[in-house]
């Protein structure tokens, strides 16, 4: 994990104690997290709530009794303001949190909020990305669009200049009866005509094309994309969550994680909850915090 946190970090800017909202239940492994942070000059926390913190921990709490709700107005306030650049949020990602991070997006019909799942691939140590591993159910495609510019944006603050995207679905060849395939060869054609900026899609592709230009070449694909994926769109969250759950638990893969598409980084833990994967968190989150600095 601290390999994950190090190559991360070192894709930071050198922007200095980023204001950050912390709000949400007291989480042991989060706070030990926001002062390791603090410490590393990444963050100025701002507790938005009463966390039971000794006061020599000099950490700026905003007490409030207006309950969750309340906090979070205030958080949205506090944004919009230019008070603080990101937030920081714990506890259980029910539908209040996902309400709340929907208000967070741009009012544009063309944004839609996405969920990344991050590791370091075992062949090389590049940066694997998959998505949607939290929000999107069943992503049509202009959810899927919306989906691949969440990602490639991260991807290109991970310093990966142009994202090569594999479409997944269960198998490579367009089939009216599996909509994932329609949907994968939509996309590789808005792709080839620039309308997902500068990536390179390819898709429908079954996984073994995904990872192997031979199996790809095998089954008459020729492209740049198989075996050189940066960026896994699969069809739907099923399949994207319990992929990345197999990553990180069966395979022992230390994953980070980050919320795409909102207006303001919005750093959660779904995962395992421990003080290093907060602190992955919390580097992805300010790599896109420095975009609205």
């Amino acid at each position: 994990m601290k390999n994950l946190i190090s190559a991360i970090s070192n894709r930071l800017s050198g922007k200095k104690d980023l204001p950050i909202g912390v709000l949400g239940p007291y989480d042991n492994s989060a706070f030990k997290a926001i002062l390791k942070a603090r410490e590393a000059g990444w963050i100025t926390p701002v507790i938005l709530g009463k966390w039971p913190i000794e006061p020599e921990k000099n950490i700026e709490q905003l007490a409030t009794d207006t309950g969750i709700g309340g906090i979070r107005e205030q958080a949205w306030k506090m944004l919009k303001a230019g008070t603080l650049l990101a937030l920081l949020h714990t506890g259980l990602l029910d539908q209040g949190l996902l309400s709340f991070i929907g208000a967070l997006l741009p009012k544009d019909n063309n944004a839609a909020a996405s969920h990344v799942t991050l590791f370091r691939s075992l062949k090389g140590g590049r940066f694997i990305l998959f998505t949607d591993t939290l929000f999107n159910r069943t992503p049509g495609l202009r959810e899927k669009s919306c989906i691949v510019l969440n990602a490639a944006q991260l991807a290109r603050k991970l310093r990966i200049r142009e994202p090569k995207v594999a479409a997944l679905a269960p198998i490579e060849i367009v089939n009216p009866s599996i909509p994932s395939t329609i949907d994968a060869a939509a996309l590789a054609k808005m792709s080839e005509r620039g309308q997902l900026g500068n990536v390179i899609l390819e898709g429908p592709l079954a996984m073994d094309n995904a990872e192997s230009s031979d199996a790809a070449i095998h089954k008459g694909i020729l492209s740049p994309v198989p075996g050189d994926v940066d960026i896994y769109l699969f069809p739907d969250l099923e399949s994207a969550l319990l992929s990345a759950q197999f990553v990180s638990l069966a395979c022992a893969i230390p994953t980070a994680e980050c919320i795409l598409g909102t207006m303001w980084p919005v750093v959660i833990n779904s995962g395992t909850g421990s003080v290093e994967s907060w602190l992955c968190n919390i580097a992805l989150g300010l790599l896109l915090a420095e975009d609205t600095t």
